[in-house]
């Protein structure tokens, strides 16, 4: 582009604030993409300071971000690009459209087949500790859960007194997670 060379190789005024075009031919630090970079990083400490953002950052730590989100841009406009096809001509826009759509369905079942082998695998490591639970909980039964939660009669309330045995074992983290794990999954209780 015009503008582009006007600004890197001329006395040209740069990119504008209000209609910012990358040149995603080259990387981040050409002077177009530069000034691009730092106009959105100033935009950025100015959002954070008129919203109040709860954790300030340096202006390093949104700098590597904003040029990460550069790059994934790059990337993916490249994947756009028309390429050269087994025949030696240029791809139409629908075959373009057809090869990335191939390539995301490509990636998500790779995905899926890698979640589902994790998920098998996290299953397989969890179900000792998850029998052992279940051993716990019917082993304590009604009468060793808590009876916080019983109702007061006769308008007389009940204090009971915990009373730590030295040879009793602190169960309150395994309990707790099967509390969590209750309200996460609740259609299999």
């Amino acid at each position: 582009r015009e503008d582009v060379y006007s600004y890197e190789y001329e006395d040209g005024p740069g990119p504008d604030a209000q209609n910012l075009a990358f040149d995603l031919k080259h990387g981040s630090s050409t002077p177009w993409n530069a000034k691009i970079l730092d106009i959105l990083l100033e935009k950025l400490q100015t959002r954070s300071m008129e919203e109040k953002w709860p954790f300030p950052r340096l202006d390093g730590y949104y700098k590597a971000i904003l040029e990460d989100r550069y790059k994934r841009l790059q990337t993916g406009w490249r994947a756009a690009q028309p390429k050269i096809t087994a025949k030696g001509i240029l791809e139409t826009g629908a075959e373009v459209e057809e090869r990335l759509i191939a390539k995301r369905d490509g990636n998500l079942k790779s995905i899926r087949q890698t979640t589902r082998r994790r998920s098998k695998e996290d299953e397989d490591d969890d179900l000792p500790a998850w029998q052992w639970l279940q051993k716990l909980i019917k082993t304590l039964g009604d009468d060793g859960m808590s009876s916080e939660e019983s109702d007061i009669e006769n308008d007389v309330e009940c204090v009971l007194r915990v009373k730590n045995m030295t040879w009793r074992r602190g169960i309150e983290r395994e309990l707790s997670v099967i509390d969590n794990q209750r309200v996460l999954d609740d259609d299999i209780f």
